[in-house]
């Protein structure tokens, strides 16, 4: 939907503010919409706003189980806190969803190794 490319547009433009806007419209017009509630939590991943960004993690995995990118979002937000090992659960049902996500692989390698 265009809405949501001229979100991302937004979000790559750093113009959170009118990207946020753009998606809560979008989201009350779509609520079922997983790809834009994904979008909704990568903008809050990068405001720092993790628990909204968690809230709108589950909601896209609520609506898509297999929505990797929201598993990996959530996999580097509890990396962000410090728990390690559930980062790497995360991840790990990541992986069994799309196993060629090679970068996830090093990741989880580098938490374990610390």
């Amino acid at each position: 939907e265009h809405a949501l490319t001229r979100a991302c547009d937004d979000i790559a433009a750093r113009r959170y503010d009118i990207a946020e806007t753009r998606l809560a419209i979008l989201l009350r017009r779509r609520p079922d919409w997983a790809e834009a509630w994904n979008k909704a939590a990568t903008l809050y991943y990068i405001l720092e706003r993790d628990d909204e960004s968690v809230a709108a993690i589950h909601r896209t995995l609520e609506i898509e189980p297999r929505h990797f990118g929201a598993m990996c979002g959530f996999g580097e937000i509890l990396r962000a806190h410090g728990d390690a090992e559930a980062a790497c659960l995360a991840f790990e049902r990541a992986l069994r969803v799309h196993p060629r996500l090679g970068s996830v692989r090093e990741t989880m390698q580098a938490l374990r190794q610390h």
